[in-house]
């Protein structure tokens, strides 16, 4: 019944995106594609081979050495075969490798493959993002901050430290930043780091609690490039917002908001929801709408720094089963993308018939018509949580964490080499290693675009291999840790 009904479009649409999964699958299995990849990807004296091959076919002319040209010949091989069976014009291809961030993810890729092959879930070579905390203070000191932030630590990194650190992040491949805090706002030298990323070529965005965003702060994010805002907003209502956060916050934040907006930032609402707000819920989505942001964000609460404190606030599997379904109902539905953190958001939708998080639960781009049911094949190749795959975390010290809410130090920026790190850690191996993974997420048929949220295992198992007891899967698991809560 579900193939007469299915549109004859929709049908081909699905069978053109199965072939192309299927010879990608096929090329990049190939032994003498491999081998091609890790010579394209190999470091030179000109600099990073890839990087300077893309930069150089979109039409930023490079000075190439002889490898690097026959390099540059052989990725354009594989560039054109790929662009020509997706349909997409070679003028396309050229204007995205202009941008930096869409360039250096993808050279992120071409390396993974180099060294991890095709696998699913897909490890990046180095971070595609990392979530910089870049301070501990903060104006505020919320409820629920998974950083314990306040007052700054004395070992910060200085300003000095911070531009070195930038450098070490950009000449390893990362392609994003994530400022966030503590406050970034609240560090003075904010601009002078964020300046330097946009100088290497990298992209950055801000978490904030957005009451330190006047006017004009807003217009110099702006002008600098800062492509994504992100703004905390615990309730639509100021005595639910301000329970979280302290007295009269909630008109500051809207008002940081609607600075914000008017500059033409874009702006995603981020909400991390608890049984104290989840009733909240609908009318935050509600009030995004009204303030024109463009992505109202479920955030997931995970158990660390002072959210330990109000462990008792957390969502039941069935509490957030029900939120996550509600969410997938209102997608395409709403002025404003809806994305979560959960990752079992991805199948949710994918259940539900929704296109959104047929990728990944936190990214727009599953949400985009003309991506169409190819979602469904990149689903299993980011795979959900991306913690220690995609992206890992820098703490206001320089520690290397593989995700800010999971505090096990893996290394240093300002002693350890970032690839390094990212590659023989054992922590992120086990991370990548859902094979290995215990209880439920072990063995579930959606593994591979899920993964369960790694933090809420170490949150609640201090084993990041455990299975997420937030998951509906597990509730026999949830009420064995409440019952041993309540001894």
């Amino acid at each position: 019944m579900q193939q007469q009904l299915e549109n004859p479009t929709e049908k081909q649409e699905k069978d053109d995106v199965q072939k192309m999964a299927e010879f990608t699958e096929h090329v990049l299995s190939n032994s003498v594609v491999k081998r091609m990849l890790r010579f394209c990807t190999k470091k030179c004296r000109c600099g990073r081979r890839i990087d300077l091959i893309l930069k150089d076919y979109s039409g930023d002319k490079q000075k190439l050495c002889t490898r690097c040209k026959i390099a540059k010949f052989m990725i354009l091989q594989v560039l054109t075969s790929f662009a020509r069976r997706s349909k997409i014009s070679e003028k396309d291809v050229k204007l995205a490798l202009k941008d930096n961030i869409w360039r250096k993810g993808l050279c992120t890729v071409l390396e993974g493959l180099a060294v991890y092959g095709p696998k699913k879930p897909f490890t990046s070579y180095a971070p595609f993002l990392i979530v910089w905390n870049i301070t501990k203070k903060c104006n505020l000191a919320c409820k629920h901050c998974y950083e314990n932030a306040h007052i700054p630590d004395k070992d910060e990194l200085t300003t000095e430290e911070a531009l070195q650190a930038v450098d070490k992040m950009a000449d390893a491949g990362v392609a994003y930043i994530a400022i966030s805090g503590g406050e970034p706002l609240s560090r003075p030298d904010f601009f002078q780091v964020a300046k330097h990323i946009i100088d290497r070529e990298m992209g950055f965005s801000i978490a904030t609690n957005a009451t330190l965003m006047t006017k004009e702060t807003a217009k110099k994010l702006k002008e600098m490039g800062c492509s994504y805002a992100q703004i905390s907003l615990d309730g639509a209502k100021a005595e639910t917002h301000d329970s979280f956060r302290g007295r009269n916050v909630f008109t500051k934040t809207l008002e940081g908001i609607k600075n914000a907006v008017d500059e033409g930032i874009i702006i995603g609402l981020a909400m991390t929801v608890t049984k104290f707000n989840l009733d909240e819920v609908p009318d935050v989505i509600d009030l995004a709408e009204k303030l024109g942001v463009a992505i109202f964000m479920h955030y997931n609460f995970i158990p660390v720094g002072r959210g330990t404190e109000i462990i008792d606030m957390d969502l039941t599997p069935q509490e957030r089963e029900t939120l996550l379904k509600y969410l997938s109902s209102q997608v395409g539905k709403r002025k404003v993308a809806i994305l979560s953190t959960a990752p079992q958001f991805a199948p949710i939708c994918a259940q539900q018939g929704c296109p959104a998080a047929s990728m990944t639960h936190f990214d727009t781009i599953g949400q985009m018509p003309e991506f169409g049911s190819s979602v469904q094949f990149l689903a299993e190749f980011v795979g959900g949580c991306g913690t220690g795959r995609l992206y890992c975390a820098l703490e206001p010290n320089g520690d290397i964490e593989p995700c800010v809410f999971i505090p096990i130090i893996v290394g240093n920026i300002k002693k350890d080499d970032l690839v390094d790190v990212w590659q023989k850690n054992e922590t992120l191996k086990k991370l990548r290693d859902r094979e290995n993974f215990k209880g439920r997420c072990s063995a579930c048929e959606n593994r591979n675009i899920c993964g369960g949220c790694r933090a809420r295992a170490y949150g609640y198992y201090k084993d990041v291999q455990q299975s997420d007891p937030g998951c509906i899967l597990n509730v026999d698991e949830w009420e064995k840790l409440k019952a041993v809560a309540k001894k």
